[in-house]
């Protein structure tokens, strides 16, 4: 028993390894490309799916805080996020992860967000310079658009004026 990784502590591994593997691939190599463009597009699940767990979890920080201050309690802070997340694919569940610097940054911006501390222009800047450390991370070609949510909201109110 000792010594021995749960499924899913090997799991998280693997995914862990995949993502730091592709800064390593030769770019010239199709194969290596494909798998690159495949972690390149489980990070960019993961880090929106990262970004509404921030809002759900601010929301519900909220209420804690109002709860907290009703009390006297001590205040209720932020949590990190450990840049992992099942996700559901064609093939079945797989884990992804980015690294906890910028699961951080998307946790805390969909959390500032949902409290109105950036605006939707603001959060895609912000989401647009946290995909291009994925590019680069990745050494992939592959485009990263974070946030599509908000960007299809942001087109449909632009097209309303």
């Amino acid at each position: 028993m000792f010594g021995k990784k749960t499924k899913l502590e090997r799991v998280k591994a693997d995914a862990k390894a995949d993502y730091l593997k592709c800064g390593a691939l030769d770019p010239e190599d199709r194969l290596h490309r494909v798998f690159a463009a495949r972690i390149a597009q489980r990070a960019r699940l993961n880090l929106d799916k990262i970004f509404v767990q921030g809002a759900k979890a601010e929301e519900k920080r909220q209420l804690e805080l109002a709860e907290a201050i009703r009390t006297g309690s001590d205040l209720p802070q932020r949590i990190e996020h450990e840049g992992y997340n099942q996700l559901q694919g064609v093939s079945g569940a797989v884990v992804s992860w980015v690294p906890e610097e910028l699961a951080n940054k998307m946790f805390n911006l969909g959390a500032d967000y949902q409290i109105t501390e950036v605006s939707a222009h603001e959060a895609l800047q912000q989401a647009d310079k946290i995909a291009g450390t994925i590019i680069e991370d990745l050494q992939t070609t592959q485009n990263i658009q974070l946030l599509g949510l908000l960007r299809d909201d942001g087109e449909e109110e632009e097209s309303e004026d």
